[in-house]
């Protein structure tokens, strides 16, 4: 993963753009080689830091590819591991037109125009947008607090006692 995001990095190097990177636990931000328009942290509030960016590039969890979508933003999605769905969301962002996919393995030089073309305007933009509508109107917090209610109220779970 670490060989990975320096790609990442190195792709993003002298664009006209501030990148942020995100490493999670796996990568140390302090190895890595950062331009001068990087900066690196193991971890920073995704929900804080979406609605100031302008594109994602992830390995396609559903946790910060939805909260991306959710802020109208395309998404890179580069899998880290083919034996889960990340290959398949990465896949399912591209075939919707919001988002695109490259491999673990693309060099630098074919990452850069592909994110190159997400931070430009086209109909990515609109399509991330049409989908970050359809997440935000279905108020995913409510109707899983109501289903799970329902669930409880018909006894298909057990409710604790106390």
């Amino acid at each position: 993963m670490p060989a990975v995001v320096q790609r990442i990095v190195d792709a993003c190097a002298d664009l006209p753009a501030r990148v942020i990177v995100t490493t999670g636990p796996v990568v140390d931000p302090d190895g890595l080689r950062l331009p001068t328009n990087a900066e690196a942290h193991r971890w920073l509030p995704h929900a804080e830091v979406m609605p100031r960016v302008s594109m994602v590039v992830g390995h396609g969890g559903h946790s910060t590819t939805m909260l991306a979508l959710a802020h109208d933003l395309p998404v890179l999605v580069i899998p880290m591991f083919l034996l889960v769905d990340q290959p398949m969301v990465g896949k399912a962002l591209e075939s919707a037109g919001a988002g695109r996919r490259l491999p673990k393995r693309a060099p630098a030089r074919a990452i850069r125009p592909v994110v190159e073309e997400l931070l430009g305007a086209g109909a990515h933009r609109d399509a991330a947008a049409g989908l970050g509508a359809e997440i935000r109107d279905a108020s995913g917090a409510e109707t899983a607090a109501a289903r799970i209610a329902a669930l409880v109220s018909e006894g298909a779970v057990d409710r604790p006692e106390g």
